[in-house]
């Protein structure tokens, strides 16, 4: 059958052949690329969840912490109120209060930090870097 073409068309197949070949190392090194930019991309975007995720607990204990302070400052009002009444001082009920809520706030930040969440699931970003030769 090959001597049924021409030597041209015949050349022209094997160069096509000859560049097939000599591009595919390229072709898989960009396709390596590829891959190693996706793993590095989800990465990113799993750290960023988990740092807003630290945000939002950061920004609640903040929000409870003004809250038990207003209280303590209602609370300390009233203490004010009982303690002119009998005499003495006037900020010790409000004093022990606050003690007793920031330690309260601290042991669950403290349990936070021992105890975090775990991490999501991230398939991508374990697997391994594709190599062309499958090694």
């Amino acid at each position: 059958m090959a001597d049924s073409l021409p030597a041209d068309i015949i050349q022209a197949i094997a160069i096509s052949n000859a560049k097939s070949i000599g591009e595919q190392p390229a072709v898989l090194a960009n396709l390596a690329l590829a891959q190693q930019i996706f793993n590095q991309n989800m990465q990113q975007q799993i750290a960023l969840s988990q740092q807003q995720a630290m945000n939002q607990v950061h920004m609640a204990t903040a929000a409870r912490a003004v809250t038990l302070i207003e209280h303590a400052g209602q609370a300390q009002a009233q203490a004010h109120a009982q303690q002119a009444a009998r005499g003495g001082c006037m900020n010790q009920d409000a004093i022990d209060q606050m003690a007793q809520d920031v330690g309260r706030i601290l042991a669950q930040i403290q349990t936070l930090h021992v105890n975090p969440p775990p991490p999501p699931n991230a398939p991508f970003a374990q697997n391994a870097p594709f190599t062309p030769n499958g090694g």
